[in-house]
């Protein structure tokens, strides 16, 4: 099995309804995962620009809430000229979506817009648990994990 990192991230532009109205279409249509740009998120941002991997798998949450466990297909882009519902998304990333947290999946501990999984600690079991449970389904149906 490849090394993979595992991230945790939100996605709104400071707004939490803005997620629950428009996350899920964007992933399912746009397949894409990003952030926008802002004074203090240098780090988050370079993060996601230059640590993020493809195949690395991202849980999509809103507040503790999971929404969606995706994986990175491509490399990171920005975009400056959509006039659409995602404009404030400047720093995209290509992804597919692996699995839908159909129930009431939430995870224990979740701080921040964009996190990288680095210890074992309870959050990170929590998408790792979910990641094997789609590893498994995709063995079965003969999917290609990686791409």
């Amino acid at each position: 099995m490849k090394k993979v990192n595992y991230w945790h991230m939100q996605i709104h532009p400071n707004d939490p309804s803005y997620a629950e109205d428009y996350v899920y279409s964007i992933l399912e249509h746009k397949k894409i995962i990003g952030l926008g740009n802002w004074k203090d998120g240098e780090s988050t941002i370079d993060a996601f620009r230059n640590d993020m991997k493809v195949n690395d798998i991202v849980a999509i949450k809103n507040g503790k809430k999971l929404v969606a466990l995706v994986q990175v297909i491509g490399g990171s882009y920005e975009v400056t000229d959509d006039t659409t519902e995602t404009d404030w998304i400047e720093n995209r990333r290509p992804i597919r979506v692996l699995d839908w947290a159909i129930e009431n999946k939430a995870l224990p501990q979740p701080r921040g817009t964009l996190e990288k999984c680095v210890n074992d600690v309870a959050t990170t079991r929590t998408i790792k648990e979910w990641h094997n449970q789609v590893i498994a389904s995709f063995n079965k149906r003969k999917l290609d994990l990686y791409v």
